[in-house]
């Protein structure tokens, strides 16, 4: 019997606000846009890097600006080595010891793919993940479950035997609507509360409980 574990990468895995905060910054900045504290940031993430920089900019802005700021953003923040992104403690060590029992991992992310791959190639490479998918153009980005379903038809895993684990709201309403089991974490970007209003029904406090769970 396969199993298989989607996790979602900012915020569940990674600590990478630091940095994304500091590129959409240095962005807003250059274009002369007010610039945002860590906790409006923490609220813009998670629902891919066009949607971060449409939050950061003043409600009605065009699309044409949108997508002018979207790319000097995208080109900083792949290039920018990602100094202040980290493992959230614990992570490594429970990603080893799913493997060991057998679980496929993947990851899948509304981060584009290029800065997903530099991101994974910089501090995962060594980690058992079968799978990295990040946004591409002309594919649905979460939580439209077309990419997860994909997944579990890539590795021939039943729906009960599959499960989503992630920081946000996306994530919840990802495995809802692709009907398999999801987890969410309490250590990431967004509160029980919000996780709960979205539809959530079990929670981890930190990386080591999901060894309790799965």
């Amino acid at each position: 019997m396969q199993k298989l574990i989607i996790f979602d990468l900012d915020g569940t895995l990674l600590d990478s606000l630091p940095d994304i905060q500091d590129c959409l910054n240095k962005t807003l900045e250059k274009f002369g846009y007010k610039t945002h504290d860590r906790s409006a940031v923490m609220r813009f993430i998670g629902t891919g890097a066009r949607n971060l920089v449409k939050k950061g900019l003043p409600e009605g802005t065009c699309d044409e600006e949108i997508d002018r700021l979207l790319k000097y953003y995208n080109e900083i923040y792949t290039n920018s080595g990602s100094p202040k992104t980290k493992l959230f403690d614990g992570v490594k060590e429970v990603v080893q010891e799913l493997a060991n029992r057998g679980y496929k991992m993947a990851i899948l992310t509304n981060k584009p793919q290029i800065t997903t791959d530099a991101i994974f190639n910089q501090y995962m490479s060594d980690m058992p993940i079968d799978l990295v998918i990040g946004q591409r153009d002309g594919v649905k980005i979460k939580p439209d479950p077309t990419v997860t379903n994909s997944i579990l038809e890539k590795y021939g895993v039943e729906k009960q035997n599959a499960f989503f684990i992630g920081d946000g709201e996306t994530d919840v309403i990802t495995a809802i609507n692709a009907g398999i089991n999801g987890v969410a974490v309490l250590w990431g970007y967004r509160s029980k509360d919000e996780l709960q209003d979205a539809g959530a029904t079990i929670f981890v406090q930190k990386p080591l409980d999901l060894l309790n769970i799965l």
